[in-house]
């Protein structure tokens, strides 16, 4: 038994091991844009939005359409209401003679006009009523403008669902730069620390057999500990920009990711030379701001024709049913019918001010938001000149890091060539290979400028 039992726990670690095993997947820019367009958590709330809007506007619309309502009332009078010396009033008078003559069939009303002092109740104690309530809106200025907004909230919500699905290619766009710019940049550090490493190994074997002074190999030391200390730093940037686009395309984080594209085929499907004139009509938020508008429009107008009357119709048809115990309530000749058609007028006549301060608000509120729609315009042409100006600088930064990193290599390759060949020093291979990581470094930081700042000028543009 205690082998069986060990064996099935044995079993159970291997499958929990199994079961834990991380999901590897590939990605270019555009597969982990498109997987952001369907994972993300901002995108998924846009299109809720959109449903959301579809059903707020079917609340707009159905509020003017029939209704019909269904009521159940059941009532026990445990003490019945009176009406006292209820007698009196049946005696004397042409009404005295009908109920006395009545009284000669009906033993009840001879009890009561033989007791003209004597309380009597016309309520019994189990009582029933039930029926039905058809109501139609005939006219209500409120409604008129509702209905016409309808068009316009869903036109918006369907806008505020493209800007999330914009906004989260840009986001997405940019991990993925910042990440691969951190893999590339570890990668062209482990080639120098082949390299240096390789020095190294010669040099200390040099130095055992006394041709060259310890200061030699302890520079190489010092160049091989910098860089390992870069690549350790780039590792984490990798691994922190790695989680960030996992995140922003909504892909687990426990996940492995790999990407296939690189900072080079990146920068060559860009195109370089702009010359797209700028219109902010082309940006989501400029439709944004104009829809917005004409719902505040609506919005005033709805509140100001609330001065004027609205129009209701109605139809009530029910039943109800008393009796002086509850078994006999449901018995059929114990049930009475009635109906009722009408119209409701409701006219507004004084309310102190309240629609006034109503519609005041509703002014000033679309007021504001016209001055926000002129101060998106001038923004966003300042945007578009900021990030076509930084797209062009990073162009030129680039072209520059791109000679510097050239010359470092050739001056890099000569120093250890003479450093091999024994007419070189160490200070200048050290030097030498340290303006190499550096200008890597900067290459890969301004190629990484590059592909954001296009991003950016994209953005600018409303594309």
């Amino acid at each position: 038994m205690k082998n069986i039992f060990a064996l099935l726990i044995v079993c159970s670690l291997v499958v929990n091991v199994f079961g834990q095993e991380k999901t590897i997947k590939t990605f270019t820019v555009k597969e982990a844009v498109e997987y952001a367009l369907q994972n993300n958590t901002a995108v998924k709330n846009g299109k809720l939005g959109v449903d959301e809007a579809k059903w707020r506007n079917l609340e707009i619309i159905t509020t003017g359409l029939p209704k019909v309502a269904a009521n159940f009332d059941y009532n026990y009078y445990f003490k019945q209401p009176i009406s006292p010396a209820l007698g009196k009033a049946f005696s004397g008078g042409v009404l005295g003679n009908v109920f006395t003559e009545l009284a000669q069939t009906n033993p009840r009303i001879a009890q009561i006009l033989s007791a003209p002092s004597e309380p009597v109740s016309f309520v019994l104690p189990h009582n029933i009523s039930t029926g039905l309530q058809v109501t139609q809106l005939l006219f209500d200025g409120r409604y008129v403008f509702g209905v016409k907004a309808a068009k316009d909230l869903m036109k918006t919500a369907r806008l505020s669902s493209k800007m999330s699905d914009n906004d989260v290619k840009y986001s997405v766009m940019k991990a993925y730069y910042q990440a691969e710019a951190a893999i590339e940049a570890k990668s062209l550090l482990q080639e120098n620390l082949k390299v240096i490493e390789k020095l190294l190994s010669d040099t200390r074997a040099t130095y055992k057999e006394g041709l060259i002074e310890e200061t030699d190999v302890n520079r190489l030391e010092l160049a091989q500990a910098t860089l390992e200390s870069q690549i350790t730093l780039q590792n984490q940037m990798g691994e922190v920009a790695l989680t960030n686009l996992k995140f922003q395309i909504g892909l687990p984080l426990n996940d492995e990711i790999i990407l296939k594209d690189n900072l080079t085929e990146l920068k060559a499907e860009i195109q370089t030379n702009i010359a797209e004139q700028f219109d902010a009509k082309n940006r989501i938020e400029y439709q944004m701001l104009e829809t917005g508008i004409k719902l505040k429009d609506y919005d005033m107008r709805q509140r100001r024709v609330q001065y004027f009357p609205s129009l209701y119709g109605f139809l009530n048809y029910g039943w109800s049913s008393q009796s002086q115990s509850g078994s006999e309530l449901f018995k059929k000749n114990s049930w009475f019918d009635q109906g009722l058609v009408g119209i409701t007028l409701k006219v507004p006549i004084f309310d102190s001010g309240e629609k006034l301060a109503s519609v005041k608000q509703a002014q000033i509120e679309g007021l504001k938001l016209k001055n926000d729609f002129e101060n998106f315009k001038n923004a966003s042409d300042l945007q578009f000149r900021a990030a076509q100006s930084g797209f062009n600088s990073a162009l030129i930064d680039e072209a520059n890091m791109k000679r510097a990193q050239e010359l470092s290599k050739r001056i890099f390759d000569r120093s250890t060539i003479k450093y091999k060949e024994g007419v070189g020093n160490s200070f200048e291979l050290q030097q030498s290979e340290q303006d190499l990581a550096t200008n890597n470094l900067k290459f890969i930081q301004s190629s990484l400028n590059v592909l954001n700042t296009k991003a950016d000028l994209d953005k600018a543009l409303g594309k």
